[in-house]
């Protein structure tokens, strides 16, 4: 109840426009403005730091954390998958050199020769098979640079491709197949069911690139997220080259990481901040595609990725997560690893969050609200109890015995006092300065004084000295003073000054000796034979310049 009445605004307001707050209400308004300014203080330093919301910093290090487990894990994985693939690029290199030896026959010469190219399939596929029953892929494949048709309207390429029809787990040993497109004589003999999307041979682009792609050492490529064509899924693929011992490429094998093998091997977890998604992301132009561990953002669709507060948003259209994204090469490409959870879910921890502070920083302006009102009762009752003592005595001298309140009386004396005899002092200091002012104007009007007669005294020994001097002399002295030089005018002017020859040499940091020889050009151009002389021309020509100015 105390702290409602102390907080009941619409009161405060009303007693203050009538009267003013009192000295206990204005005590506590003043301490609990302070303690809320400080608070607004910390609250604005915490949110510059970014510590004011701790479960954003929990949240974007936990990702961090997983983010480069992520990394490290799909870098292992595309390694091991690459090393599968360049032994098996081996294994089809040495079968076909073996069959090519056996047959007498060279690599071009497969070409249109369907037969040849049955029998080198069927004795491939063996090698296919095993590779992909061990390697940890959706299906494997090999592709060589030689057609049974080279008069097709688009380029067509020998090869076996096998896929599994379905995965239930990370390990695909023993996991039935279904996809197989290769030679129908080698499909048959080992009991392939042949689907809708059989071929004979594939159509690609691949080797309109290839020597180009592994001329700079490049060991393997992985491709970006693609269709697989004439099915409903996506997958990467991974490429190696198939050499002969002439180290010219012949073909590329390599195996398949379809959108289904990618969710089982980096599966969502759900953990304290609920379903983190992976994914590995290729992108184009700023737009951003590729495979996730949940199977509800593989799709085709457009990735939009912005960054804002140390965090990636992530734009699926339909949905919005954010996360983290780290940069990693695999083969010769750059690809970048993500990490994210659903906006909503990282909405709803930020809240929390946010209440939970707001809940601490409101206990504390209520401790706070509570400190002021014991401080005010503890310290500022007791100075009002004294004033209205005071206030109820005539006579509220000693008898109070108050120390607080006769020490203010006594101090206000004393200032009384000590304020007169300062205003004594200042009246004695203006009589004194009057008199000094009288002084000084007497002694100011002797000197002008002084002065009138110097000046008479002067202006009649420059008529003296005139008369003294020869006019065509001094006539020759005015109109060669500007045939000087600066250092002989420099010199002239020192003169002039009043400076001895030692002095001026001091000044100019010259020698007696080049003294005087600026002296002798100056006697010669000037027409003057003394320094006496020379004194006396230009104080004649000083006193009628002055005349001349009025001065």
């Amino acid at each position: 109840m105390n702290i409602l009445r102390y907080l009941d605004i619409k009161s405060l307001v009303k007693q203050f426009k009538t009267e003013g707050l009192s000295m206990r209400r204005r005590f506590a308004f003043y301490v609990f403005s302070v303690i809320c300014l400080f608070l607004a203080v910390i609250i604005i330093l915490l949110n510059l730091f970014g510590i004011l919301n701790p479960t954003n910093r929990q949240i974007m290090n936990d990702l961090n954390a997983q983010l480069s487990a992520c990394s490290d894990s799909i870098e292992s994985d595309c390694d091991e998958l690459a090393a599968c693939a360049i032994s098996f690029s081996g294994q089809l290199s040495d079968s076909i050199q073996n069959y090519l030896t056996e047959n007498h026959i060279s690599f071009d010469g497969l070409e249109n020769n369907s037969e040849a190219l049955d029998a080198l399939q069927n004795r491939l596929y063996d090698s296919v098979y095993l590779n992909m029953q061990v390697a940890p892929a959706s299906g494997a494949f090999c592709i060589l640079d030689t057609t049974a048709n080279n008069h097709s309207d688009a380029p067509l390429y020998s090869g076996i491709y096998l896929k599994y029809i379905n995965l239930y787990s990370e390990n695909t040993v023993n996991n039935d197949f279904s996809i197989y497109r290769g030679s129908f004589s080698t499909g048959k003999s080992r009991g392939i069911n042949f689907h809708s999307g059989w071929k004979n041979e594939s159509s690609t682009d691949f080797f309109e690139h290839c020597s180009e792609i592994f001329s700079d050492g490049t060991h393997y490529v992985l491709s970006p997220a693609v269709p697989i064509p004439d099915t409903w899924e996506r997958a990467r693929y991974i490429y190696v080259p198939i050499r002969d011992h002439n180290d010219n490429i012949i073909g590329v094998c390599g195996f398949e990481i379809n959108d289904l093998l990618f969710q089982l091997s980096y599966k969502t977890e759900d953990g304290r901040w609920g379903d983190v998604t992976s994914g590995l992301l290729d992108e184009s132009d700023g737009i951003y595609s590729g495979q996730f561990s949940s199977g509800r953002y593989n799709t085709e669709n457009a990735l939009n990725i912005k960054s804002k507060n140390g965090s990636q948003r992530f734009d699926f259209g339909s949905e919005k997560c954010v996360g983290l994204t780290n940069e990693i090469v695999l083969g010769n490409e750059t690809f970048s690893v993500a990490v994210m959870i659903q906006k909503t879910q990282y909405e709803s921890f930020l809240r929390k969050g946010q209440i939970n502070i707001l809940l601490v920083f409101l206990i504390a302006a209520i401790l706070a609200a509570v400190c002021c009102i014991f401080m005010s009762k503890k310290y500022v009752s007791p100075i009002l109890k004294k004033i209205e003592q005071v206030k109820a005595k005539e006579d509220y001298g000693e008898q109070l015995r108050i120390r607080e309140i006769d020490d203010l009386f006594a101090f206000l004396e004393e200032k009384d006092n000590y304020y007169e005899q300062q205003l004594d002092d200042l009246e004695n200091a203006k009589r004194f300065a009057e008199e000094e002012a009288q002084k000084a104007k007497e002694e100011y009007e002797k000197a002008s004084k002084k002065y009138e007669l110097a000046k008479s005294e002067i202006d009649r020994l420059a008529e003296k000295h005139k008369e003294e001097i020869v006019p065509e002399e001094y006539q020759f002295f005015v109109e060669n003073l500007s045939t000087l030089t600066p250092a002989e005018y420099r010199v002239y002017e020192l003169y002039l000054s009043g400076k001895t020859a030692k002095q001026i040499a001091e000044i100019l940091h010259i020698t007696e000796n080049t003294l005087k020889y600026h002296n002798k050009n100056i006697y010669s151009k000037l027409g003057i034979s003394s320094r006496k002389q020379l004194l006396r021309f230009a104080a004649l020509k000083q006193h009628r310049d002055g005349k001349e100015d009025g001065t």
